[in-house]
């Protein structure tokens, strides 16, 4: 009987060993820094190879066969669906002169959304756009729209097959569309000159994965051809980014551009009244510390990053010397966003209780403070410059969204209810759920802020289901966003944490300055002890604890159970960036110098080695239990670093815990974007992972 049981154990670990697709190794010897690392998946680079993509498609074969087993023992997708029947929200958009929102047709959830807009609140919705019809065989996505000043035209962005290249098309409010498309459109606004055309950007990669090359915006005049749209800025010679937009009355353009390494910043603006505008410069190689957020009169306003919590300051940009701070900072209150009314300033703020928002006129006068009960995330769903009423919701982790109405100029607000917007209604009770804010102590004596939340009463003995969650890049601040999965996950006992790590935005500028650059590091040891903290707290143990991450995220988590693999018993990183030796080689990875280094610099090299998912990998480790998720077509973060990744940690005689590669096709950064019921089902798949192993 014993040695029958022995069989068993054993039995999983034969399977897996023994499935994965051959990968050959094509052994190269990278010098880099008077130091040679020998790289043997280097084949896999050549990401559209008919031997790349054959191995990627058995690489699913054995993925989605697991995936299709553990569904015999946690099957989420019905009750997902009933969820997701109780809390679909989509809020009413306005943009200008009316409320734009993207609809399906008899609740289909089938076809991906289309684009209509309403004339009041109250008016049946007048289709513009059905994506459905443009590409047979392609998933195509609305992912961006703007009306022109006065509601003519509407300018419209599409996603094909997920990827950050777009097409820019054109439709009359009167519902006729447009022959002019422009395409290759990539990180582009569609910023009006009034009625007459549009300012965008535009992309001339040859190699969809090659270093990006969005390095010009163009013109556009409306009823033109776009072949002869013109260049108004190049920054093709110093290889800079280029940011720009138009004030809302669509008078003026503004140009930010920044030196490829991002320590300089020019800044322009062109008199748009005028039929042959020009850009004037009006700063010269300022340094990149403010970010620029409104104009209002002749003033442009921005939040100096020479404040860590956030402020707002104004000046003209005929004399930018002559400064003022019209919001000052308040100490450990998050300035978050600021929004630009026609008397109003509304900044969202964020403190450890949670966020909330400050209305203000242009002089600086406060006056007034819309917050919501204790942990509930607010958020401005819509508003325009000239409107009186705006519309906010209020969500959290566990509350799906609830619709408010602000009035602007009072600070007074009340709860949205119409015919025409169906309100969600919350699976559980309010109170099934508890939400805990507080902090950590990391290694050199940092408090890191967590968030844990779990079911009411759940025994915590230590051996709960749990899933770290953490981004911590490029500043960016995490906030609280309901999810039907994790409802699911949080019913069947699991404990989730989010930790808000160096690298992130949770407490100002400062926060992503000690995790940035050479400091990245310090991400990673947040992280790891926000694990060890969940276990020494008695919430898990590493035979419970999951991790996962996208992105920036994916880089986190895949240098996480490289680095600590006896912390943790599934991974899931998503479309993450593992190889940081080549990073800067594709897309937009120059572009993130500031944030990681830059690999040509010696001392940047070494710096980011020390964390390379994929160059920590030891010959001699069994890691634990991975799905790595990637996208085919996400020319963001190229998913060559996924297939090196997987193929490393799979060929080696010391795994025994399985490795999956989940790779999306027809698919982009954002992973699933097709339509409603095959985002549940890519969700259904994941939790459904996530909890058959962290069970076993």
């Amino acid at each position: 009987m014993k040695f029958y049981t022995l069989f068993l154990l054993f039995l999983p670990v034969f399977f897996f060993a023994q499935n994965y697709p051959e990968t050959k190794k094509t052994p190269e010897n990278i010098i880099l820094h008077d130091t040679t690392f020998t790289d043997n998946y280097t084949w896999l680079e050549d990401m559209r190879s008919p031997e790349v993509v054959e191995w990627i498609n058995e690489q699913n074969k054995v993925t989605t066969s697991h995936l299709n087993t553990v569904v015999n023992d946690v099957f989420p997708l019905p009750t997902l669906q009933k969820y997701e029947r109780q809390t679909r929200f989509r809020t009413p958009h306005k943009k200008r002169d009316y409320y734009y929102s993207q609809f399906l047709y008899n609740d289909d959830e089938l076809q991906t959304p289309s684009l209509g807009y309403r004339k009041k609140l109250d008016s049946p919705i007048i289709e513009l756009v059905n994506p459905n019809f443009f590409y047979g065989g392609k998933t195509v996505n609305i992912v961006g729209y703007e009306p022109s000043v006065n509601s003519k035209t509407l300018a419209y962005k599409l996603m094909i097959d997920g990827s950050d290249r777009h097409e820019i098309r054109f439709v009359t409010l009167r519902g006729k569309k447009s022959n002019e498309v422009i395409t290759n459109a990539k990180f582009s606004g569609m910023a009006w000159k009034g009625d007459d055309g549009i300012f965008y950007s535009k992309n001339s990669n040859s190699r969809q994965f090659g270093i990006d090359s969005t390095y010009q915006v163009y013109y556009h005049k409306i009823g033109t051809d776009v072949a002869e749209d013109k260049v108004i800025f190049d920054a093709s010679a110093f290889k800079g980014q280029v940011y720009y937009f138009t004030s809302k009355d669509g008078l003026r353009l503004f140009l930010e551009v920044a030196t490829k390494d991002e320590k300089e910043v020019d800044f322009y603006y062109a008199d748009l009244t005028k039929d042959e505008f020009e850009l004037k410069k009006f700063l010269d190689g300022a340094t990149p510390d403010f970010d620029v957020s409104g104009y209002r009169e002749g003033k442009i306003y921005y939040s100096s990053r020479e404040s860590n919590w956030g402020d707002i300051r104004s000046y003209n940009p005929d004399n930018p010397a002559i400064k003022k701070i019209v919001v000052p900072q308040y100490y450990n209150q998050l300035l978050e966003s600021s929004y630009y009314f026609e008397n109003r300033i509304l900044c969202k703020y964020r403190d450890t209780n949670g966020s909330y928002f400050m209305l203000f006129d242009y002089n600086g006068k406060f006056i007034k403070k819309i917050q919501a009960q204790k942990g509930l995330e607010v958020k401005l769903a819509s508003g325009e410059y000239f409107d009186k009423d705006v519309f906010f919701y209020v969500t959290s982790y566990t509350i799906p969204p609830i619709l408010f109405t602000l009035n602007i100029e009072t600070g007074n607000y009340s709860r949205y209810v119409s015919k025409t917007f169906d309100k969600t209604t919350a699976p559980f009770p309010v109170d099934y759920f508890e939400v805990k804010t507080g902090t950590y102590t990391s290694r050199d004596g940092t408090e890191v802020p967590i968030t844990i939340v779990h079911k009411k009463g759940v025994n915590l003995d230590g051996n709960n289901p749990t899933l770290l969650k953490a981004y911590g890049g490029f500043g960016v601040v995490n906030t609280p966003a309901y999810d039907n999965g994790l409802i699911y996950f949080l019913e069947k006992g699991g404990v989730y944490a989010y930790a808000g790590v160096r690298g992130g935005g949770e407490k100002g500028v400062e926060w992503h300055r000690k995790g940035a650059g050479k400091n990245k590091i310090n991400t990673l040891h947040d992280f790891i002890d926000a694990a060890k903290f969940l276990i020494a707290e008695g919430y898990t143990n590493p035979n419970r604890l999951g991790i996962t991450g996208g992105s920036q995220g994916g880089l986190l988590i895949g240098s996480a159970l490289v680095q600590h693999p006896e912390l943790f018993k599934v991974a899931i990183p998503k479309v993450g960036v593992y190889d940081m030796a080549k990073f800067h080689r594709y897309t937009i990875g120059r572009f993130h110098y500031d944030e990681y280094g830059n690999p040509e610099n010696k001392e940047d090299y070494f710096a980011m080695m020390s964390y390379s998912p994929y160059h920590n990998i030891k010959e001699d480790v069994n890691y634990p239990t991975t799905l790595i998720i990637t996208s085919d077509n996400d020319d963001r973060v190229p998913p060559v670093h996924s297939y090196k990744f997987a193929a490393r940690l799979q060929n080696r005689t010391a795994q025994t815990n399985p490795i999956y590669l989940k790779t999306l096709l027809d698919s982009g950064h954002y992973g699933v974007t097709t339509n409603e019921e095959d985002k549940l089902k890519d969700e259904a798949e994941f939790y459904s992972f996530l909890l058959y192993h962290l069970m076993k």
